[in-house]
């Protein structure tokens, strides 16, 4: 029993990440170890014994217990802890009681009332929840995991397409709530990698994620759709504030110093906005008009932020950047 639950509340602080206090339960179960020895080798006393092990087997789930109550987030840990508190209360209640009643006369008694049935039935009862709701915990972690996985780029940390599409539910589907769309694009990027190898162009790639990330709207949510493209979503945004927003990363990333990622000058990108509109069937509408207007940034000189045609003419074409190569010249 106190190897099982020795190994139980292990299980529970690492399926928690909580601090495992293996050397206060390995202390407890030495100490357990020796009173039983004591009581069975010298004293020759089941009550004793009995009492011990129990005793120490709430410890243990105490232990674990502990320190894995503030980090459970979700109903079925709760439920699982809440299992293991009724275990761990169950288990010193009917010990205290049985030590008590053992010490008596009325032992004989006690052994076959409907009490020590009712408690014998709790303990079956406490043991199958306790087992039952750690299956569903971990499976259900299990599941958030790869559903994670599925939906999140592991270059970024950012939602990829298929968690976009997930994240704006109801929204993608009906359109019926306004929202804004922002569509970025890292400029010249396959320059960036031919010039600075891939690992700087992966590091840039981050540097613009963890901007866009940093974007203060409520319910945003920001993917990489691919390559150096990015998307953000901002529900209840009207055109300017997005166009603001956008432009204020644009001016960030171009001030960037990336030196330290061993891109030894600036990047920039480009971004195409738009807001959903009354004849929108779903959210992907808009999504289209702010990539078209993201390609009417690069083709108009790209480090820019396009949410209608007429900020073409509006914005001063920016400089374009020139990086030597020694066997072909130079390139843009």
């Amino acid at each position: 029993f106190l190897s099982a639950f020795f190994c139980y509340s292990h299980a529970i602080t690492t399926h928690f990440d909580a601090p495992r206090l293996v050397g206060l339960r390995l202390a407890i179960v030495a100490v357990a170890y020796a009173a039983i020895g004591y009581a069975v080798l010298v004293g020759q006393s089941l009550r004793f014994e009995l009492f011990l092990s129990d005793i120490a087997c709430s410890l243990l789930l105490f232990s674990a217990m502990v320190p894995a109550w503030r980090r459970s987030t979700v109903s079925i840990d709760r439920a699982l802890l809440a299992a293991v508190v009724f275990v761990m209360l169950e288990t010193t209640v009917r010990t205290i009681v049985f030590f008590v009643m053992a010490g008596t006369l009325a032992m004989d008694d006690f052994i076959g009332s409907p009490y020590a049935y009712v408690m014998q039935i709790t303990a079956t009862i406490g043991a199958l929840l306790m087992a039952l709701t750690a299956l569903a915990s971990v499976a259900l972690r299990i599941l958030e995991r790869h559903r994670t996985a599925a939906e999140e780029d592991p270059l970024t940390g950012l939602l990829n397409r298929r968690g976009f599409e997930r994240f704006i539910g109801e929204f993608g589907r009906t359109g019926k709530v306004d929202a804004a769309i922002i569509v970025a694009d890292i400029d010249w990027f396959k320059s960036i990698n031919d010039h600075f190898g891939h690992a700087a162009g992966d590091e840039a790639i981050r540097e613009v994620a963890s901007l866009l990330r940093m974007l203060s709207w409520p319910g945003l949510a920001v993917a990489r759709f691919g390559g150096e493209e990015f998307i953000a979503y901002l529900p209840n945004c009207r055109l300017q504030d997005a166009h603001t927003l956008a432009n204020t990363v644009r001016i960030a990333l171009s001030e960037r110093d990336l030196s330290r990622i061993g891109i030894d000058r600036s990047i920039t990108a480009s971004f195409g906005v738009a807001v959903t509109a009354a004849g929108d069937h779903t959210i992907h509408d808009a999504i289209s008009r702010a990539d078209r207007l993201l390609y009417l940034a690069k083709s108009s000189g790209r480090n820019r932020v396009v949410s209608s045609p007429a900020d073409v003419s509006t914005q001063t074409t920016p400089k374009l950047f020139v990086v030597k190569d020694d066997a072909a010249g130079t390139k843009p």
